[in-house]
């Protein structure tokens, strides 16, 4: 049991990564469509820390979507390096990294979302941001 539970939370990450996506670079104009599926999945009193530090709420997220239609067309996000590093019952804490490309340009973060796997759906609680500063070569 506690594997499907792990096995739906890391599905959800990549499932709403696949949403953003949407989201960001509106390809074949599907980008506000994703936004009502996308935010289903944040609960109601969903929170997150972003890579700046800023603490936004659920309604302040979706502000953020809604004004970020197909404003990175182009854009590649990989999620890599997902791990369970923290369970309760049905409430689990995963970490992962993203990573976007977009005109040649990575950056990448560190997350950590927590997530109440419920018996239809999953919902993310928090995620926390932490920006991966990459080296620049000279």
């Amino acid at each position: 049991m506690n594997n499907n539970l792990v096995e739906r939370a890391q599905h959800s990450i990549h499932h709403v990564h696949e949403l953003i996506h949407r989201v960001f670079t509106d390809a074949d104009g599907v980008g506000f469509d994703a936004i009502a599926p996308l935010m289903d999945v944040f609960a109601e009193h969903f929170s997150m820390v972003t890579t700046s530090a800023a603490v936004v709420d659920r309604a302040r997220v979706e502000q953020l979507f809604s004004g970020a239609v197909g404003a990175r067309r182009g854009l590649e996000i990989v999620i890599s390096d997902l791990h369970r590093v923290w369970q309760e019952g049905s409430t689990v804490a995963l970490r992962y990294k993203e990573t976007h490309r977009l005109n040649q340009i990575e950056t990448a973060r560190v997350s950590v979302a927590i997530l109440q796997v419920r018996h239809h759906d999953v919902q993310w609680l928090y995620l926390h941001e932490t920006a991966i500063h990459q080296e620049q070569s000279a």
